[in-house]
């Protein structure tokens, strides 16, 4: 959600500096894009059980291709 909001400012911004044709408005929106980019996370869940089995429910599934 926070990169959404942040590269909407970056559009205006930089929309806005061809409207009132202030470059230094692009400048910043194109630094909310960088800093937007930059600090996106990826949150990605990790199987808490660190073991080297596998699930039953793999385990069947590639027993049944053979």
């Amino acid at each position: 959600m926070k990169l959404l909001l942040l590269m909407s400012v970056a559009a205006v911004c930089v929309a806005l500096s061809f409207v009132w044709k202030e470059p230094w408005i692009g400048g910043v929106g194109l630094l909310v894009a960088f800093v937007a980019m930059f600090t996106d996370r990826d949150d990605v869940r990790v199987d808490e059980k660190q073991t080297y089995e596998t699930d039953k429910s793999v385990r069947n599934m590639r027993s049944r291709h053979r």
